[in-house]
C-alpha cells in the first residue's frame, strides 16, 4: 500500500523545470523501495505519462507533453541497477542488459485495497560519460478499459468489427494509441451479450488487464485469456503464441503486433481457419501498412503472400495522436479502408507494385461513392479542424494544400 502523505503538496508549475514528486526524498531509493514505489505512483498522480530514470541522472517526468525534473538529486548507477532488478522482480536483469538486449514488461503497484497502478516498463542499455549505464522508461497505464467514445472511434466502422473471420489491422507509430484502440474494440466484444466469445489476448507487455470490465460483466459468458510476450514471460515471441492459439478454441485472437514473418503468417492462417484476428503494425498510412506486411516475406513469396493478405483483410485503420485544441489531451486522427469483395477485386486486378495507386484511387473515390468505406488522414484532420478539435498548425501537417485551400 502507498502512503499518500509522502507525495509533494506543492502545486504543479508548468513553467518550472523541477516539479518534486515526493515531499522528502530518501538518501537512496534502493534502501527504501516503498519510497520508490511511492515516487512512481506520485508521478502518475501528477499526470505523468512517462517517467524516465537514467544512471547518473535526475529522474524526469513527462506531463502534458513537456519534460520536468522530478528529484533534487542524481541517482547513482548502482542504485538504478538495483531498482531495475526490483521492477523486473529477478536478479538476472543486469545480465540481460549486458548482453545487449532490452527488457519490455509491465509493473504494477498496490495503491490501496481497491486500486493498482500499472506501468509499461522498458529498460535499455546506454552510455553515460563513456561508461555503461541503463535508462528505464515507465509509461503510465490506465486502470479503466477505454470505451469507443474515449478513443473517438468512428461509428461507421463498428458494424465491421465482427466479421465471420478475417484480419483487422490497427497501424500507427510507437505511442500513438494502437493498443488503446484495440482495447476499446475488445471491450466492445466483451460487452456484446448476444454473441459470447472466447478471446485470446497477447500483449508485450500486458497493458490492459480488462479487470474492471470482467468484474462489471461477471455474469457474461464471454471471457478473455491473456498471455504476455517477452523474455521470461508466457511466450518469448508473438509468432509462437499465435500458432499455439489455434489449438485453444478461440473466437477472437488479439495479437499485440504482427512484427515478423511467422507472426504475420500465423495471423493469416488463424483467419483462414475461422477466427477474427485483431493486430497492430507500425505504419503511417494504409498503403504503408500493406507494404510493410508484404515486404516482411522473402521476395520470391511476396506476390503470393500479398494476395493471401488481401483475401484475409477486413479492415485497416491507421492513426496518429495529435494535440487537441478544444481541451487538454490528444486525439486520434485516423485513416481507414474497409476490404469488401469489390475492394478486394481492385487489388486482385493489379500487380503488387501498383497497389499504392489502387489505394489512393479508392480513397479519392470514397468521397463521392458511398459504396466504398474509406477515409484519408487528411479528410479526418480537416473534419477535426472544422469542429475546433485540433488547431490549424496540427492539421496542416496532414491536409493536402488543395483540401486546405478553403
Amino acid at each position: 500500500m502507498i502512503d499518500r502523505d509522502l507525495f509533494s503538496s506543492e502545486t504543479f508549475d508548468r513553467d518550472a523545470t523541477y516539479n518534486p514528486v515526493l515531499k522528502s526524498e530518501p538518501v537512496r531509493f534502493d534502501s527504501d523501495l516503498k519510497a520508490f514505489d511511492a515516487f512512481l505512483v506520485g508521478a502518475a498522480s501528477r499526470g505523468a505519462a512517462d517517467i524516465s530514470i537514467m544512471s547518473e541522472g535526475r529522474p524526469r517526468i513527462k506531463v502534458g507533453g513537456r519534460q520536468y525534473m522530478a528529484t533534487k538529486r542524481i541517482l547513482l548507477r548502482s542504485e538504478v541497477d538495483f531498482l531495475v532488478g526490483h521492477l523486473w522482480r529477478s536478479a538476472d536483469a543486469a545480465s540481460i542488459i549486458n548482453q545487449g538486449r532490452a527488457l519490455d514488461f509491465a509493473y504494477d503497484i498496490a495503491v490501496d485495497r481497491n486500486t493498482r497502478q500499472r506501468f509499461r516498463v522498458n529498460v535499455s542499455g546506454v552510455m553515460r560519460d563513456g561508461a555503461p549505464g541503463v535508462e528505464v522508461t515507465l509509461r503510465t497505464l490506465p486502470n479503466v478499459t477505454p470505451r469507443f467514445e474515449d478513443v473517438m472511434f468512428e461509428p461507421e466502422l463498428i458494424d465491421y468489427l465482427n466479421p465471420a473471420s478475417g484480419v483487422i489491422v490497427i497501424a500507427g507509430g510507437t505511442g500513438h494509441g494502437k493498443s488503446t484502440t484495440m482495447a476499446a474494440i475488445t471491450r466492445h466484444h466483451i460487452e456484446n451479450r448476444d454473441n459470447a466469445r472466447k478471446i485470446i489476448d497477447y500483449q508485450a507487455p500486458i497493458e490492459f488487464t480488462f479487470a474492471d470490465l470482467l468484474t462489471e460483466h461477471s455474469d457474461s459468458a464471454s471471457f478473455i485469456a491473456q498471455s504476455e510476450i517477452g523474455v521470461g514471460r508466457n511466450f518469448p515471441e508473438f509468432s509462437q503464441a499465435v500458432w499455439a492459439s489455434l489449438r485453444r478454441g478461440p473466437s477472437i485472437i488479439n495479437v499485440g503486433e504482427a512484427r515478423d514473418i511467422e507472426s504475420i503468417k500465423g495471423c493469416l492462417q488463424a483467419s483462414v481457419t475461422g477466427h477474427i484476428v485483431n493486430t497492430t503494425t507500425h505504419a503511417g498510412s494504409v498503403i504503408e501498412a500493406l507494404r510493410r506486411m508484404v515486404f516482411e516475406f522473402p521476395s520470391a513469396e511476396q506476390t503470393a503472400r500479398a494476395f493471401d493478405m488481401i483475401s484475409a483483410l477486413q479492415l485497416v485503420i491507421v492513426q496518429r495522436l495529435l494535440k487537441r485544441a478544444d481541451r487538454p489531451g490528444l486525439v486520434a486522427v485516423r485513416e481507414y479502408l474497409l476490404f469488401d469483395e469489390a475492394v478486394r477485386e481492385r487489388y486482385y486486378e493489379n500487380s503488387v507494385d501498383n497497389w499504392a495507386h489502387v489505394t489512393s484511387g479508392l480513397m479519392k473515390e470514397a468521397r463521392t461513392n458511398p459504396a466504398i468505406l474509406a477515409r484519408s488522414t487528411g479528410e479526418t484532420a480537416r473534419r477535426f479542424l472544422d469542429d475546433g478539435i485540433i488547431a490549424a498548425s496540427e492539421a496542416k501537417r496532414f491536409i493536402p494544400r488543395a483540401m486546405f485551400a478553403d
